[in-house]
């Protein structure tokens, strides 16, 4: 709608085994914090790889997520039921280092 994607979900999301036909930063960012709260295993294939998204599983992971493989093409998170406050120093941003 707008150019945006809407989506609405009646209660929780359940996990899935997603491949990603492009290789994609925000995607796979968006996908890993869906899944931290989904309900079951959520398997990403062909994810990202940056250091950007290293980082942002490692802060999810500060706040109780449970995922594996980040920094690989397959990522695994397993849905817990919340996630609790945490102290983390968020990775310097390259792109804006570069400029």
């Amino acid at each position: 709608e707008n150019g945006y994607i809407k989506a609405r979900c009646d209660g929780r999301l359940r996990g899935a085994h997603i491949y990603l036909d492009t290789v994609t930063v925000t995607g796979t960012e968006n996908l890993l914090m869906a899944a931290s709260l989904a309900r079951g295993r959520t398997v990403l294939e062909n994810a990202a790889r940056e250091p950007e998204v290293v980082d942002l599983a490692e802060c999810l992971r500060a706040m109780g997520a449970d995922i594996r493989g980040h920094g690989s093409s397959t990522i695994v998170v397993e849905g817990v039921d919340r996630l609790g406050a945490a102290q983390y120093e968020v990775l310097p941003d390259r792109v804006e280092t570069g400029t």
